[in-house]
């Protein structure tokens, strides 16, 4: 059984025979590779073939999952029988409705397969690791470096009970470097990184020498003195933001009553420069594809307009009990974001820090709110102090706390410039009014 979507149906087949009445099968089959660098030595190297599939089966909403990591017939076999035993003892869902139905043609999103990944050796990943290494050393002998190169392609599909079939291939290549320089109990760190879906557009050139020169800024880190100041975060921190409100606007935790967001559909919850779109047919992007985990077809999604948020992010369970479109973005027993895009701003990044005469600057870090409560509460380890416009001195023992609609309504500048990966135009973000703590 070599074909995916054949051997999905088959799946499907059998759950129904047993009594399922509904069932998906996902289906995939891949092979990754990595190497490792562990202070400045090529340490070590894995080759993994993983092939499985999974198989959820419905009876009265109730649902048995289970999965098997072979495409063998019989054990293809043996997990549809197994979901379907599973689903009859489930407890029944009545906000179970239906598995999604084929609508209609699904859209082209182009390079995300590159055939010329597969023929990248273990040995051609040595090779950038070693130049990455001679970079990080031409700057400076004494680093550490630790880092990693690695590449996957894979084939997948998913095929229901209702008539959906799908299937697509994705290529992936990678690589990041980690630099450490010590001097006596001070300690400056920092990394940087490429990825693409393609081989032409994978480039670690450089991020070697940016590591370096970017972790021995982070020496001499000093005492900052708490308050509220204006915060910018840099294309590293900033994408962070967007990405986690849209990831907190998933239906899921809103049903169940465990968001922060609850009530806030149709509302103004960040600034009106803020708009941000949930972009799944990106060419070439990391989080791009024409379908989400359930087989449904993606399409571009605007999260927020103008400070104002417009949807939950929705699978075929929580459309249906919510009595709201499905927006496509199953992870086949949640939802999840794929390219998050944010509108950019008029000023440069240099230009926002300049309009700043007491601030901070976070060039690495995500913001992560408590998901009920909203509170954020976040320690930042890659930070500078900023002082009449310019970047100061790195700064440590320093967090960063208030409540996320707070911070997002008092976002005041986007920037033009940005740092651009597959699937991501990461801005740099100034936020007003930041409460951040110094410690000493």
């Amino acid at each position: 059984m070599e074909n995916l979507v054949e051997i999905a149906e088959y799946g499907c087949e059998v759950a129904k025979k047993e009594g399922a009445e509904f069932v998906d099968v996902g289906v995939h089959s891949g092979m990754g590779m990595s190497v490792d660098v562990e202070r400045g030595a090529v340490k070590h190297g894995d080759t993994a073939v993983s092939s499985g599939v999974s198989v959820r089966a419905f009876i009265k909403g109730g649902m048995g999952f289970t999965g098997a990591s072979s495409l063998k017939k019989e054990d293809v076999r043996g997990a549809a029988l197994k979901a379907a035993a599973l689903a009859k003892v489930a407890q029944p869902d009545p906000d179970f409705v239906s598995l999604p139905e084929p609508s209609g043609s699904y859209p082209v999103v182009e390079k995300l397969w590159d055939d010329n990944i597969r023929g990248v050796s273990a040995g051609k990943l040595v090779g950038y690791l070693r130049r990455s290494i001679e970079e990080v050393k031409s700057v400076r002998g004494d680093a550490i470096i630790n880092g990693g190169a690695g590449l996957g392609h894979s084939e997948s599909a998913i095929a229901n009970s209702l008539g959906i079939r799908a299937s697509i291939k994705g290529s992936s290549i990678r690589m990041s470097t980690s630099v450490t320089f010590k001097e006596g109990d001070d300690v400056g760190t920092y990394f940087d990184f490429d990825n693409s879906r393609l081989l032409p557009d994978f480039n670690p050139s450089g991020i070697g020498v940016n590591a370096a020169k970017m972790a021995l800024k982070f020496l001499g880190a000093r005492h900052i003195q708490g308050g509220v100041m204006p915060v910018v975060f840099g294309p590293l921190s900033g994408l962070s933001i967007f990405r986690v409100i849209c990831w907190n606007a998933n239906a899921e935790d809103i049903q169940r009553n465990r968001s922060y967001l609850i009530g806030k559909k149709g509302a103004q919850i960040a600034s009106d420069i803020v708009t941000v779109v949930d972009d799944p047919l990106i060419p070439a992007g990391m989080g791009s594809g024409p379908f989400d985990g359930e087989g449904f077809p993606h399409s571009r999604l605007t999260v927020i307009k103008k400070g104002v948020l417009k949807t939950w992010l929705h699978n075929s369970y929580t459309a249906n009990k919510g009595k709201e479109k499905n927006t496509g973005n199953s992870t086949r027993g949640g939802t999840s974001i794929t390219n998050t895009v944010v509108s950019l701003g008029t000023k440069t990044e240099k230009e926002l820090i300049s309009e700043i005469k007491d601030g901070l600057y976070v060039a690495v870090g995500s913001i992560f709110p408590n998901p009920q409560s909203g509170d954020i509460s976040e320690t930042v380890d890659w930070g500078f102090k900023i002082e009449n416009g310019e970047i100061a001195y790195p700064v440590k023992n320093v967090m960063i706390g208030m409540h996320m609609l707070e911070f997002m309504k008092n976002i005041d500048a986007i920037s033009s410039d940005f740092r651009e990966e597959p699937g991501a135009i990461m801005p740099s973000v100034r936020v007003r009014d930041v409460r951040v703590a110094g410690g000493k």
